[in-house]
This record gives structure tokens, sequence and C-alpha cells, in this order.
């Protein structure tokens, strides 16, 4: 098998399969990273011959523009033929699905997947990486892709899926960490150590995963009745935040950006329903 970058994430990727018995080459544009990744591995100075006759070729670039760069030069895509491209590089799913044309036309069998942790977190049981594509192929190589993440999972066969629900979590992490950081702020704004905010944290991440709960239920039935707590007496808490921030001095971008989404949905008639009925008005720019 052979890993295309050497950048932390392609370094660390290579190193766990090597270090799980595997012959592993490496191949970077600079060929000094390659040569630096170790751990058992093999630098190859010139691309073709580093994806000829591989049963496994799994790349970690920057983004899908420099993969496409690479594999369009000449003579690649036929050393390819044959084999499995495990597309590890992070985009869209417009970007993995403009990969898979490009597999599907040079007769090369294809994995989009997104890993969610950091190079550090690689071959641990932190790391999770999520697959689509054909079933059978990510089955006959899970034994070995398991070797970067026991927790390698299927998501589904419709390519990009994997991106997306990448994309998702992400967002769900940068959103709640943007939240809790401006929280910890304002606690520090009104003299408040942070230290009591955090000590607290699974208050608030209690209410997250309670209303995920929910929501997951409503959003299936398309129903977000009920008697908890209304939109209403939601964007009234958060018109408290705004007021704390501004009375504090502090940056209010944040939750002004929270209350206008939230009234949004009050416009929309949804003040009566659960917080979970916003997700109507998000289907729609």
């Amino acid at each position: 098998m052979v890993v295309i970058g050497c950048g932390l994430m392609g370094s660390a990727l290579a190193r766990a399969f090597a270090a799980a018995g595997h012959d592993v080459a490496v191949w970077n544009r600079t060929s000094s990273k390659a040569k630096a990744v170790g751990g058992g591995t093999t630098a190859v100075e010139e691309l073709r011959e580093a994806v000829a006759g591989r049963e496994l070729v799994v790349v970690s670039l920057s983004n899908y523009a420099a993969w496409f760069e690479l594999f369009s030069s000449k003579g690649i895509a036929s050393a390819l033929a044959g084999t499995t491209l495990v597309q590890l590089t992070s985009g869209s799913p417009e970007d993995a699905r403009g990969g898979l044309e490009w597999a599907r036309a040079n007769g090369v069998d294809y994995l989009d997947a997104a890993i969610l942790a950091f190079p550090g977190f690689v071959a641990t049981d932190y790391a999770t990486v999520f697959y689509a594509g054909s079933r059978p192929v990510f089955d006959r190589h899970l034994d070995t892709l398991q070797a970067i993440a026991r927790k390698s999972v299927y998501v589904d066969e419709k390519i990009g899926s994997a991106a997306t629900l990448d994309c998702a979590i992400l967002e769900a992490y940068y959103g709640s960490s943007l939240a809790f950081l401006h929280a910890a702020a304002m606690c520090k704004a009104e003299g408040l150590d942070p230290k009591t905010f955090f000590s607290h944290k699974e208050s608030f991440l209690g209410l997250i995963s309670v209303t995920a709960d929910a929501a997951r239920g409503m959003i299936e039935s398309n129903d977000f009745s009920g008697d908890q707590c209304s939109l209403n007496t939601h964007v009234a808490a958060i018109e408290h935040i705004v007021r704390l921030s501004m009375d504090a001095r502090i940056s209010a971008r944040f939750p002004k950006e929270l209350l206008d989404n939230y009234k949004r949905a009050l416009s929309a008639g949804l003040g009566g329903e659960e917080l979970p009925a916003v997700f109507r008005t998000l289907m729609r720019d």
C-alpha cells in the first residue's frame, strides 16, 4: 500500500499502517518530507512508481485541487487501474462526488473517507474514520483500514455521505466550542471565575444531549409540538445573554446571531413549538 501526502495527518496514517505490519510506501511532492516519515515506511520519489501495482492507495492532501492536479499527471491514471483509492483529503460532498467520477472513468475503486481525529490520535480509541462508497470494497479492506482507527464506520453507499457526516459533526463541535468560550468570556467580564462555569459543564452538555434526542424524533416525524419549553421562552433567554454581553462590553456577535436565527423561527409562526422547530427555518436560506 501507499500513502500519498506526508503532512502531519498523512505521516501519522502511514506510521500507523506500518506499525500494524503493513508494507507501506510514502510519497510527497517534497521528497524530504516522505523520507522523514520513518516508522518502517519506504519513501518513493516518483508518483507513478509510488501508486503502480498497489492494492490500496490512501490519499491525504491539503485539498482536492492538489489531488486532482497530481493524479491528472501523465501515466498516473493508468498506473492506478484496478486499485482502491481511499480519499482522506478533507473536502465537501461535492468534492467527493467529483473524485468518484474521476475514479470511475479510470477503472479505480473509490472510497470517500473522513477522519475525525487529530494526527496524534490516529490508531487510538479516540479516532473515528467514516467511509462511503461500495460496501464490498469497504469490507474487503476493513482489516487494513482498522490500523488507523478501530472505529472504522461505514456510513452509506452514496459518495459524499462520509464528508457530510464529518461536516455535520464538526459544525456541532465548532459551534458548541464557540458557545462555551463566549460563555466563559461572559463569566470573566462579570467577575466570575470561568473555572466555575467549566466545573458545571455536565449541565450544558446534558441539555444538549436531551435536546438532540428530542430533535431526532421531531425531525423524523415533522412534529415539533410539546409542552416543555416554547421557542418564545428560549428567545427571551437569549435576549438576556445579548444584554449581558452588551452591558459587559464584550463581543455580542455570537449571541446576536443566535437571537436572529431563533427570532426568524418566531417570524415563521413557530413560537409556540419546541426548540427543534428552528430546523424548519434552516432548510431554506
